[in-house]
């Protein structure tokens, strides 16, 4: 009865009580190890979602219930608790997590720092938001050793070509497996937004790829996207940036239309002196009454513009600057991004949106893009957590030819076109023709009713600007995805998790060509359009078994995972068209139309073992048994395995009185992978192309040889390396050694043209990549209101061929050798211009008697005589890497992104041509040319000009240049407004920055943007874009 009455007077009570209840202000200041301040650290009520962050000074004041506890967090330190009080400051000293205890996204989960045992290389959170990085590819190039990141050319929203740690394949595919929240990726990476990427994960050797086996042979990258924090007060952060862009890195010079002009006069001259035996007086005579004829144009006006003695006696009524009129002087850029996320007790949520425009280095050339993210994780009750991943993006791309040798390509018009010819269409007597309505037109140099200024020696029928204003190239790609899990505890040590992913993406390849001007004028037009649509489904069931027994630690997991890919194709391509008209549907003359379905299905079974005994030794073992549809049923299944281990040396009790030495690790891994990438879908099989007829009789056609036989290529990767952190944090690295070995490479084998087929998919050949990497970071300064961080990584790589079906054979400017490497130069080697005639020369091997080879060079002036060489020369550097550095001083803040690239060279083809001394009219020059020889006894390396055919500028070592560059690919300085003033608007940050990309580039052969393609080629492509924003992030 007692008990009853006591409860009773408490719960009548208890209103008053609850109202009693007052809330006190709580204020202090959050410090670091080092008594630094700590801001965007966060205070949280607990049990609550109350909760503030600090600002740029680590001040924070809360409303919390009196006889709150308190809870302060930040990335990368061990979070504490407090109860509050509001008479005397509360200030919390937070030390950093246990660097053994950090936690890093790897292969089908995670693991903690000191239980990892391969290479992974790790770009958190914090890395990435102090990062003056706009794209993914960008995080990464030059924050990790042993990745070679190459953007070749300046049309945003294009893949970057990505190769970890050398190239491990000649035909199937060299480029790392992308992995997004768990799930294998095969969108555009361009369609993730950066700023909703919470931390990538790079795995490197066998240990940390193994378990995705068939796929993993050429490394992974793991993008982790963001997702929202348990008992957080909902955030909402708002991001816009403005930009402007234009060229990062200069074209090659050209020469003026007088110059052009007078030096063509010097090339016909040369040609009747030389060649055809006349005087000098006569030769000149004859180039000058021959000009016009030969040019075919005459911006001068007169018969006879230049002299016989070669002076230039009149104006030119144009003179055309094609980059001017083809490239944007003002590329603009914007960006816009939207972003929400907190979470309750149980369920936390992030939500991102993203808008993306930017225009190119080519007129009309732009990329826009849309991306939005879904991220919710919940606890459904103690032993059952569910989550579901959604995201969509769409893109388009318009983006006019800038690259290979088509005629309408943009960069190659400007280096082929000399401003001698028009860009509008001239009269006969040189004045602008317009048109019916007044207007002028493009000139297409195919106007065969004028003698002058009528046909184009070069480059007829179309007009660099008119490709880009009347055609279109357009891409247009729609993703979207969806991932969720649903994970039970068993047993405390034993959990399962489901996890279903579904990817859906559709790329439409639209192209219009003019119907009445350029390249499908004949045929009133053309419009081609490819629609491919690609579905993955991917499901993967894993059982992880983790144990603790006295000062012994067992993890398992096996797993079973189930991957379709589905790519439906549908093109069709027509014909005829009426202006304005650019749908298929309009077509008169259909051309063609095509379609496929093809699937690619890979089963596999993985386990993974690992153990480690007081956190000073570890080892681990995976196996991964793969069966692909790619090949036949008894090549089909291939298993692929690792094991390493690792030996945490500062964890020992000998090590204790080594005060500098804070962490150091060796570690040591090997393992077998498989690859079966872009190879096709069936190689192995026998098949048919049908749509073939003979006759009335509808048939099929043999398309190819097949081995049968074919069967997974493999790689075995070895890694030795240590990891260390010395003086209290102040100094931390990593030295790291692999070797990668690829062998039953599969390649297209050459085949007899008896045969019917030119060659045969199979095995052949292997190649080794080996190299050193090595990865520093320091804390230089750190006082109280200013701070210095530097890091520096790089790598030195090497590339060899160490199996071959044959002794060697040639591969373009290259000859495929064992002990040589894939991007080891074979040219012929220029021995310079002979003094008395001005003809180049090449080395030649002189022979004995007998015919061999003597071991002596000879010059020759017969370019088809002289000898191919190894020139000791790659296109593959010897190192790179890549630095930055974060300085704060009070509320401001900067940080540089560098990356470097040093030993490689290129052969300059765009070089080549401009200095192809006038051998054919109305080909464009380089102001190089003034050198040329004019006399005997001249001594330069630049022949004379001669217009006539010759191989003065054929393949060789002229043109063979050193590329070493070094390139400050972000920089971004920003101020963080203090928080008093914005408290009123609960206004949780605001921070106003400058962001710069590619603002400089130091390199060793100018003219060129100096990421070229990993073959050392150039091939008239675009050059990146230098980009300066101005951008501001609202945090609320």
């Amino acid at each position: 009865m007692k008990y009853l009455l006591t409860c009773l007077i408490l719960a009548l009570l208890a209103p008053f009580t609850i109202q009693g209840q007052q809330n006190i202000l709580v204020s202090g200041i959050i410090y670091d190890e080092y008594g630094m301040p700590l801001p965007g650290a966060t205070v949280i009520e607990v049990g609550t979602v109350n909760g503030v962050s600090t600002d740029f000074d680590g001040n924070y004041t809360i409303e919390v219930s009196e006889g709150a506890t308190l809870e302060y967090s930040y990335v990368g330190y061990k979070a504490q608790t407090a109860l509050a009080d509001s008479e005397t400051p509360l200030n919390i000293t937070l030390l950093p997590a246990n660097e053994l205890e950090e936690v890093v996204v790897v292969a089908y989960g995670s693991q903690s720092k000191q239980s990892i045992v391969g290479s992974v290389a790790v770009i958190s959170e914090s890395d990435i938001q102090a990062q003056p990085a706009t794209t993914i590819t960008q995080a990464i190039q030059g924050s990790v050793p042993g990745i070679n990141i190459v953007n070749t050319g300046g049309v945003p929203g294009t893949n970057p070509t990505i190769r970890i740690r050398g190239v491990g394949s000649i035909n199937a595919s060299a480029a790392p497996l992308i992995i997004v929240d768990g799930a294998p990726f095969n969108g555009n990476l361009n369609s993730i937004a950066q700023e909703q990427v919470a931390s990538i994960s790079v795995l490197k050797d066998a240990s940390s790829t193994s378990l995705y086996g068939s796929r993993g042979a050429n490394g992974v990258i793991i993008v982790n996207t963001k997702s929202g924090t348990r008992e957080t007060p909902t955030r909402i952060s708002l991001n816009t940036v403005y930009g402007n862009s234009n060229m990062a890195t200069p074209m090659h010079d050209l020469l003026g239309i007088e110059e052009y002009t007078r030096f063509f006069w010097e090339a016909f001259k040369n040609k009747e002196m030389y060649t055809n035996g006349l005087t000098a007086e006569a030769a000149g005579s004859a180039a000058s009454s021959n000009l016009i004829d030969a040019l075919a144009y005459n911006p001068f006006g007169i018969e006879q513009p230049i002299d016989a003695q070669g002076n230039l006696n009149a104006t030119a009524a144009w003179d055309t600057n094609w980059k001017d009129a083809i490239l944007n002087k003002n590329a603009y850029k914007k960006q816009h991004g939207l972003s929400i996320s907190g979470g309750s007790e149980k369920t936390s949520f992030y939500l991102g949106s993203n808008y993306l425009k930017e225009e190119g280095q080519v007129k009309t050339t732009y990329f826009e893009r849309f991306a939005t993210r879904i991220n919710l994780d919940t606890e459904v009750n103690d032993y059952i957590k569910s989550g579901l991943n959604v995201s969509y993006s769409t893109s388009k791309q318009n983006a006019p030819n800038q690259s290979g040798t088509s005629f309408s390509n943009s960069i190659q018009w400007i280096y082929t076109i000399p401003s001698y010819y028009p860009l509008y269409r001239r009269e006969a007597d040189g004045t602008l023709y317009k048109d019916a309505g007044g207007l002028t037109q493009f000139d297409y140099g195919n106007n065969n009713s004028q003698i002058v200024n009528g046909v184009r020696p070069a480059l007829s029928n179309e007009n660099g600007l008119g490709a880009v204003m009347n055609n279109e190239i357009l891409k247009t790609r729609t993703y979207a995805s969806m991932n969720g899990y649903l994970k039970i505890k068993l047993l405390p040590e034993l959990n399962f998790k489901s996890n279903i992913f579904y990817e859906r993406a559709i790329l439409d390849d639209y192209r219009y060509t003019h119907n009445k001007f350029g390249a499908a004028s004949s045929v009133q037009g053309r419009v081609s359009q490819d629609r491919n649509y690609f579905t993955t489904l991917n499901a993967i069931q894993t059982l992880n078994y983790s144990n603790t027994f006295e000062l012994h630690t067992l993890k398992a997991d096996a797993i079973f995972e189930s991957y379709q890919l589905e790519q439906d194709l549908l093109n069709a391509q027509g014909t005829g068209y009426l202006p304005n008209v650019k749908v298929l549907n309009g077509s008169t003359v259909p051309e063609s139309v095509g379609g496929a379905i093809n699937k690619e299905r890979i089963l596999s079974a993985i386990s993974r073992f690992s153990y480690n005994y007081d956190n000073k030794y570890f080892a681990e073992v995976s196996f991964r048994r793969d069966g692909s549809t790619k090949f036949s049923k008894d090549t089909r299944w291939g298993n692929f395995y690792s094991y390493g281990g690792s030996w945490i040396i500062s964890n020992e009790p000998f090590t204790d009185e080594i005060t500098w030495l804070d962490y150091f690790k060796l570690k040591f891994s090997y393992g077998e992978l498989g690859n079966n990438r872009s190879i096709g879908f069936f190689p192995y099989l026998q098949v048919f192309d049908t749509g073939y007829n003979q006759l009335d009789n509808t048939g099929v056609i043999s398309s190819q040889f097949v081995d049968p036989n074919l069967t997974w290529e493999k790689t075995a990767l070895l890694n030795f390396g240590t990891e260390f952190t010395l003086i209290e944090g102040k100094l931390q690295g990593s030295i790291e050694y692999y070797s990668k070995e690829s062998i039953d490479l599969i390649y297209d084998k050459p085949l007899a043209l008896s045969t019917g087929n030119e060659s045969i998919k199979t095995n052949i050949g292997a190649i080794k990549n080996s190299g050193i990497e090595f990865s520093f970071n320091s804390m230089v300064v750190k006082k109280d209101d200013f701070t210095v961080d530097l890091g520096i990584n790089f790598s030195f790589d090497k590339n060899e061929i160490s199996e071959l079906t044959q002794d060697e054979f040639i591969s373009g400017t290259k000859k495929w050798k064992v002990g040589k490497s894939l991007y080891e130069f074979f040219i012929r080697q220029s021995a310079g211009v002979d003094p008395e005639d001005g003809y180049q020369m090449w080395y030649k091997d002189e022979l004995s008697a007998e015919g061999e080879p003597t071991g002596k060079r000879v010059t020759t002036k017969d370019y088809s005589e002289a000898t191919r060489y190894y020139m000791n020369k790659s296109s593959l550097p010897k190192v790179v890497g890549g630095f930055n550095t974060n300085v704060s001083f009070k509320n401001f803040d900067m940080s540089i992104l560098m990356n470097f690239s040093f030993g490689s060279y290129l052969y300059d083809s765009v070089y080549a041509s401009l200095m192809n001394g006038f051998e054919s009219p109305g080909r464009n020059g380089h102001p190089n040319l003034k050198n040329r020889w004019q006399n005997p006894g001249d001594k330069t390396d630049v022949p004379l000009f001669l217009n006539e055919q010759n191989d003065f500028n054929a393949t060789s070592s002229r043109f063979l240049f050193k590329n070493n560059y070094l390139r400050v690919r972000g920089l971004n300085l920003g101020y963080t407004f203090e928080e008093n003033w914005m408290e009123n608007y609960q206004i949780q940050g605001l921070r106003v920055y400058l962001q710069g990309d590619n603002l400089f580039t130091f390199q060793s052969h100018k003219g060129i943007d100096p990421e070229q393609a990993l073959s050392g080629l150039t091939n008239n492509r675009s050059h990146q874009m230098k980009t300066i924003s101005l951008g501001v992030n609202l945090q609320l």
